[in-house]
């Protein structure tokens, strides 16, 4: 019996048309697009018609359904996206007696870039299945396990269809809820999109603050932990003014269902027998940019949420 059975001519054409697919895909992938098959799948949904799929609520679909809003798809934009090197102080400085923080641009590039590439692609797939809307986005954020030095951020929404007889040029992605979307509209306001911003912060204690965390006074003093509050306050500044260029660069009157997530990870650094615990702060911001198209517009309330948890830092120096 031979080692090795002949390709038949069935199997070689089977698989050159998988190949095809997985190159398509790979470039497709790489202008920002989707994958072939997904379109393909989209666009039939569209031409179909047909029962649909959402993540709305009872509640929410309802009081769609009165404010004629047809929910057409649950979409999807996804982005796993590799760090590069980023260089922390590390041990090569933090001594001093004056604390210092900075910017880990790399890890703060690669959170931007993925979340631009996953609404993106959300933005693509309600387009394809000829929604005027996408209400409800909700994303997730991890860094994975199985891949070193690796972000995922994903986005997923319902595509809705309204009563314009055809889609807008622009796309109105919100991460309100159907509820709120209903609301702003009644309210004489339009979503403009979803904006948001990201920056991680990477802080070195100086010395008070390095006596106030190991030092006999750590227990016997109530003390203000200076460098890392100012570290803080500086990550979000970033993160709160680029969530302002975004909504400016699309033409907003300002940004509502504004969320703060904030996370913290301790570093613990050794060098010559001395140790000191540096921080990483991590701000996640999104909100949905609005724009007044009348007159009468009710008051808006501006809703931040904070959220506090632990957040996986890759590709910090190792």
């Amino acid at each position: 019996m031979p080692l090795f059975r002949r390709e038949s001519a069935e199997q070689r054409k089977a698989r050159e048309l998988t190949e095809a697919e997985q190159a398509a895909s790979r470039e497709a992938l790489e202008r920002g697009g989707l994958p072939p098959n997904a379109q393909r799948r989209l666009a039939g949904l569209s031409a179909r018609g047909g029962s649909f799929t959402s993540d709305l609520s009872v509640n929410e679909f309802a009081l769609g359904a009165r404010a004629d809003l047809r929910p057409l798809s649950q979409v999807m934009g996804s982005s796993v996206y590799h760090v590069g090197w980023q260089s922390t102080p590390g041990t090569w400085t933090g001594w001093q007696a004056q604390g210092n923080s900075q910017e880990l641009r790399n890890l703060s590039d690669a959170w931007n870039s993925a979340r631009r590439l996953a609404f993106g692609r959300l933005d693509q797939e309600a387009r394809l299945v000829g929604a005027h809307a996408v209400v409800g986005v909700h994303v997730t954020r991890r860094s994975l396990d199985w891949a070193a030095n690796t972000v995922e951020y994903v986005a997923v929404g319902t595509a809705v269809r309204t009563q314009a007889a055809a889609p807008p040029e622009r796309m109105a992605l919100t991460d309100l809820s159907g509820q709120d979307f209903w609301k702003l509209r009644r309210a004489g306001y339009e979503p403009l999109g979803v904006v948001g911003a990201s920056t991680v912060y990477y802080v070195v204690p100086g010395r008070s603050t390095r006596r106030a965390q190991t030092g006999i006074f750590a227990s016997r003093q109530n003390q203000e932990l200076q460098d890392f509050t100012q570290a803080v306050y500086e990550a979000r500044e970033v993160a709160l003014g680029r969530l302002t260029q975004e909504a400016e660069a699309v033409g907003a009157a300002g940004v509502v269902g504004v969320s703060v997530d904030q996370s913290e990870e301790e570093r613990e650094i050794d060098s010559n027998g001395r140790s000191r615990t540096d921080l990483i702060v991590t701000f996640h911001i999104l909100g949905t940019a609005i724009t007044e198209r009348s007159e009468h517009g009710a008051e808006l309330v501006v809703a931040p949420t904070l959220k506090l948890g632990p957040v996986a830092k890759p590709g910090a120096d190792r």
